[in-house]
Parts: structure tokens; C-alpha cells; sequence
């Protein structure tokens, strides 16, 4: 849980930083918003894939040491 809250944290501070590096240039927040994005409208469907195959394995990650933990705390008992 620990390494998921740190990605989000990390997540969340470096859009802001590009949301705030737009706001300096003087873009409106629908311009510097669609910056963001914009990578995303350019990627290709392997990209995608290679994007979601990320993320699952990350979210996977989690999930089996979720499952792990209790297991572990299953058979001490």
C-alpha cells in the first residue's frame, strides 16, 4: 500500500508542476490541461498496450502482496 500512495504522490506533484510550468508561461488551465494530455492522443495501440500492461503489473503487484500478508498471517494464527 505503501509503494501505491508513494506512485500516487509522485503522480499528483509532477502534473502539478507541469500544470504550474503552463500557468508561468501564461497559458489558460484548459490549454495547460490539454498539454497534459496530448501525449496520450498521439500514442499508438502498442502503446497503449505497453501503458495498461503497467499499470496492471503495478496494480498486480499490490494485490498479490495483499493477498500474501494474509496468508502469512493465516497460518501464524
Amino acid at each position: 500500500m505503501k509503494i501505491f500512495l508513494v506512485i500516487i504522490i509522485v503522480f499528483l506533484l509532477s502534473t502539478l508542476n507541469l500544470l504550474l510550468m503552463d500557468f508561468l508561461l501564461g497559458f489558460s488551465f484548459l490549454d495547460s490541461f490539454m498539454h497534459l494530455l496530448n501525449p496520450f492522443w498521439v500514442m499508438s495501440n502498442a502503446e497503449y498496450i505497453m501503458l495498461a500492461g503497467l499499470f496492471f503489473t503495478i496494480i498486480g503487484q499490490q494485490i498479490f502482496l495483499i493477498i500474501k500478508k494474509k496468508e502469512e498471517k493465516r497460518n501464524h494464527s
